[in-house]
C-alpha cells in the first residue's frame, strides 16, 4: 500500500465515522435505521444481533434513548466498556427531558470475564427485568470476554450455550434482546466459531457497514433472488413516511443506576 492509498483510506474512514456520529445511516437491503430505532421494543419477544463497525454502540444507545423517552425501562449488560452515559444525558437535554429522571430508567451491569458475563446475562438479567417491569435489554460485547485465551475454549463454548438458552427463555417470556458487538477476527482462529454460533441463534442479524454508512439486514430475513421481501417493502414505506427525519448521535453527562 502506498502512502497516498493509506491517506485515502484514512480519509474515507474519517468521513464514514463523521456520518455515523451524526446519525446519517443510508438505507440498505430494505433497512432504514430510523425505523429500526423506533420499532425495536415492539413486538415483544425477539433476539436481534447488531454488529459491525464501532458505530453499532452509539446506534444501539440511540435505540435505547428513544425507548426510554417512551418511558420504557432498559437494562444493559456491558462486556466491552462501550456504554456511553454522556450520549444519553445529552439526548435528554436536547429533547428537553429531565436528565436525572431519564437516566433512572436505564440500568447497567458490567462483566470483565466470560464467567461474569454468564452470571449477568443468564441468571441476574431475567430476574432483574421482572423486578423493574421491563421487557427490553441490550448486551454489549458479549463475546469480547469469551475471546480471552485464559478461559479454555471447551468451557467457553459451554458458557455460550447456556447464555443462548437464557436468550430463548427470555424471548419466550416476551423480552426483546439486542446483542451488540464489533465485527472482528480474533486469534486463535477457532475462537471465531463463537461468533458464527452466536449469529446462528438470532431472529435477525443487522450489520453496520461504516465504509458505506449502511445498515444491512442479513440472513433468513433478507430478500432472496432479487425479489423484495415483506421486511423490505415495510421498511421502504417507513422510510417514505420519515424521509426527513434524522437520528442525532450525541454526548453529555449523567449517572446511571446499576443492575
Amino acid at each position: 500500500m502506498t502512502k497516498d492509498q493509506g491517506i485515502g483510506i484514512a480519509k474515507r474512514k474519517a468521513h464514514s465515522e463523521e456520518h455515523i456520529a451524526h446519525g446519517e445511516w443510508r438505507m440498505a437491503e430494505g433497512v432504514e435505521a430510523g425505523a429500526l430505532i423506533r420499532a425495536f421494543p415492539e413486538p415483544p419477544g425477539k433476539v436481534h444481533l447488531l454488529y459491525g463497525s464501532d458505530g453499532v454502540f452509539p446506534l444501539s444507545l440511540t435505540m435505547a434513548a428513544h425507548a426510554i423517552r417512551r418511558e420504557v425501562p432498559i437494562a444493559v449488560v456491558d462486556g466491552c466498556n462501550r456504554f456511553d452515559v454522556h450520549l444519553l444525558s445529552r439526548f435528554a437535554r436536547e429533547h428537553r427531558l429531565d436528565a436525572n429522571a431519564f437516566l433512572r430508567r436505564i440500568f447497567i451491569s458490567r462483566g470483565f470475564t466470560c464467567y461474569q458475563m454468564e452470571q449477568a446475562v443468564a441468571y441476574r438479567l431475567p430476574a432483574f427485568l421482572r423486578r423493574i417491569g421491563s421487557n427490553v435489554a441490550m448486551v454489549f460485547g458479549l463475546l469480547d470476554t469469551f475471546y480471552d485465551e485464559q478461559a479454555p475454549l471447551r468451557e467457553v463454548r459451554q458458557i455460550l450455550g447456556r447464555v443462548q438458552e437464557s436468550f430463548a427463555a427470555m424471548k419466550a417470556d416476551g423480552v426483546s434482546l439486542l446483542i451488540v458487538c464489533r465485527e472482528q477476527r480474533v486469534l486463535p482462529e477457532e475462537r471465531n466459531q463463537l461468533f458464527t454460533r452466536l449469529k446462528a441463534g438470532m431472529d435477525r442479524v443487522y450489520r453496520l457497514k461504516s465504509d458505506e454508512v449502511q445498515l444491512v439486514l442479513e440472513g433468513k430475513e433478507s430478500s432472496r433472488n432479487g425479489a423484495p421481501s415483506k421486511d423490505k417493502n415495510h421498511a421502504m414505506t417507513q422510510r417514505r413516511k420519515a424521509r426527513n427525519e434524522k437520528m442525532i448521535i450525541i454526548d453529555g453527562r449523567g449517572s446511571i443506576p446499576s443492575l
